[in-house]
């Protein structure tokens, strides 16, 4: 493997690689089981999912980067990415509010939904909410610029339950904005930590990261991880966790491949029971 560390050393991240292709190939077999709502309760369940998803992505995952922003020292061409980011992913959480209008024209899904949060406990996630906010590098890394998501939204996006529109706008709308802006940032993220690493030293910058990569991973950061989402997704929309097998492969792969060093052992507590986790 290519040396990485230092500033301005090419990344070895691709998105050729036998875990992205694993996983493409868990899409597509995901696929050939979707279905349509068999039901107007069935209509309804998956309206007010997409509604609680997209105001999520807008309240947290946009509200995360505009914070960012407008709170950290970053220089422009950060900036630059964040607005792009802060433009694709806005785009998803509205479009997926727009779907659940689509789906049950009776509700306004853009309306909070308390009644549905709290019936199936989707409550706030507090603790990454507030690590996302504390400093730049725990943004990076807690955050949906860090690509953990190219395994884990498997969970999300493989539900069996949808429409043709949803199916159209997952593919084209969302799939290809999210991989292009997770793709640009990489090497910026690279040259960033190696930046903290000259000015700080390699010892206390890795074990920062690694404090905050697994905070984030045990306070439910991935629905993946996160039981009441997970779980809602298992019982009403048929999702699957099939993902998770290859999370610490995943994960490996982007710290070597991005950062240049190995990650430090974690084990995340919300693990889900059906798929063994490797031991740390």
């Amino acid at each position: 493997m290519a040396d990485i560390r230092g500033v301005g050393k090419p990344i070895t991240y691709t998105d050729h690689n036998p875990i992205t292709e694993w996983i493409g190939k868990l899409h597509k077999e995901r696929d050939a089981l979707k279905r349509p709502p068999a039901d107007e309760p069935e209509s309804e369940m998956l309206g007010r999912w997409l509604g609680y998803r997209g105001r999520d992505e807008l309240e947290e995952i946009v509200g995360s980067a505009c914070y960012a922003y407008s709170h950290f020292d970053i220089d422009p061409e950060w900036r630059f990415l964040l607005a792009d980011h802060i433009r694709v992913q806005a785009g998803q959480g509205w479009g997926y509010i727009r779907q659940a209008d689509a789906i049950d024209p009776s509700r306004e899904h853009a309306d909070l939904d308390p009644e549905f949060e709290q019936e199936y406990g989707l409550t706030p996630r507090v603790e990454h909410h507030d690590l996302q906010r504390r400093d730049f590098l725990s943004y990076i890394i807690a955050g949906n610029l860090w690509p953990y998501g190219h395994v884990t939204t498997a969970t999300v996006r493989r539900i069996v339950i949808a429409t043709p529109g949803l199916l159209e706008f997952e593919e084209h709308a969302l799939q290809t904005g999210e991989l292009s802006h997770h793709a640009a940032t990489l090497q910026k993220i690279h040259d960033y930590i190696w930046e903290l690493i000259e000015e700080e030293g390699e010892e206390p910058v890795r074990k920062r990261i690694a404090e905050i990569d697994s905070t984030a991973l045990n306070h439910r950061s991935r629905a993946t991880f996160d039981p009441a989402r997970r779980e809602f997704l298992r019982k009403y929309l048929s999702t699957t966790f099939e993902n998770v097998a290859k999370f610490h492969e995943w994960r490996e792969y982007l710290y070597l491949n991005v950062l240049g060093f190995p990650p430090e052992p974690v084990t995340i507590q919300n693990w889900p029971a059906e798929i063994p986790q490797p031991a740390p």
